[in-house]
């Protein structure tokens, strides 16, 4: 296996754990919610889903500065200019600086889990949609879009299964 094999390799299973991290933290946390009360079991879930998360970050970033690295080195410099990979690193970005406001308490946790579950999925497509032929901006344009978007779903899943059940007496 080369270099270049290893790099798309941990790149993909950085971009995994993240991806399942995100989808299972907003699935736990509404689940855990759902009494109240986040109690040390759930609390102890949430925790390892987390970490899952922060390791996929990294795993993701130092991979992705390797493929970059790669490309300076090979000379392929022309593909450092293409918008969609210009957009997927200002999302893992914005993944990372969103990462670190959550662990600071400074953001809403309903905002940072739907940027964060929004940037992991757009990583996702962008680093899987061959041939992508958008601009830079409309890319992220879309992206900011879909972060509302998403935080709307997810308010509406949240207010349906988090609503009182209603018992039959």
């Amino acid at each position: 296996m080369g270099i270049y094999q290893f790099l798309i390799l941990f790149h993909i299973i950085g971009t995994v754990l993240g991806v399942g991290g995100a989808t299972f933290a907003e699935i736990l946390s509404t689940r855990a919610l759902k009494d109240g009360t986040i109690d040390k079991e759930e609390g102890s879930m949430l925790k390892a889903v987390y970490t899952t998360l922060r390791i996929g970050l990294i795993i993701a970033v130092l991979s992705g500065f390797g493929l970059l690295l790669l490309l300076r080195i090979n000379g392929q410099e022309e593909h450092l200019l293409n918008p969609q990979l210009w957009a997927k690193m200002t999302i893992v970005s914005v993944l990372a600086f969103n990462a670190v406001l959550l662990t600071l308490h400074r953001i809403p946790f309903w905002l940072g889990g739907a940027i964060s579950l929004t940037s992991w999925y757009a990583a996702l497509l962008l680093g899987s949609w061959r041939g992508l032929s958008s601009s830079y901006i409309n890319i992220m344009l879309m992206y900011i879009a879909a972060i509302f978007l998403v935080a709307w779903i997810l308010h509406v899943i949240k207010k349906w299964y988090l609503r009182p059940s209603v018992q039959n007496v």
